[in-house]
């Protein structure tokens, strides 16, 4: 009796390991897959991002130029006064107003190249610990693999030692 729930666990514990395997092996290519569209993002996404950040400071040079200009215009007393003459102060006016709405576009503009490099670091980490977890998961299908050939291997040696000869089962059926 004790043979025979020996053998039984044996050839459960290979099925098992058998099954392990299968399942890692579908979670493998799901992540191989999770992967290669990770690293398909992080390749669209990294030049979108520098383009993003030339943008951001071709628009801090131009507010620059556009501030200088503007305090340039506003040292001169004789702009200062055909603009209050001639258009009641509207033009220093508005120049403030696009100065400011300048302002509010490079904080936002910086406030999502910040956002947008967080992100890609996050991605590019994200894909690092995914490759880990893949090499430590291919390593452990191997091992479930190895683990099903040896207890496969020790229920067929111990088939062969613990099996009765046909002899015995014909002359004493009931032992």
């Amino acid at each position: 009796m004790v043979k025979v729930l020996v053998m039984l666990c044996l050839i459960l514990l290979a099925l098992a390991s058998v099954g392990f395997y299968l399942f890692l092996s579908e979670k493998i290519a799901l992540g191989e897959k999770q992967i290669a569209d990770g690293q398909k993002e992080i390749d669209i996404g990294g030049p979108v991002f520098e383009a993003g950040k030339a943008n951001l400071e071709a628009g801090k040079r131009d507010l620059s130029d556009g501030k200088k200009e503007y305090e340039e215009a506003e040292d001169n007393i004789f702009m200062s006064w055909a603009d209050t003459l001639l258009k009641g102060g509207r033009g220093f006016r508005e120049a403030r107003e696009r100065i400011a709405e300048g302002d509010r576009q490079i904080a936002e503009g910086e406030a999502n190249v910040e956002v947008g490099e967080r992100r890609i670091n996050a991605g590019i980490l994200e894909l690092r610990l995914g490759r880990e977890d893949l090499t430590l998961a291919k390593g452990l299908r191997i091992a479930c693999a190895l683990w099903a050939l040896f207890f496969a291997a020790v229920f067929v040696v111990f088939g062969f030692l613990w099996r009765r000869p046909l002899a015995r089962i014909f002359m004493h059926p009931d032992a």
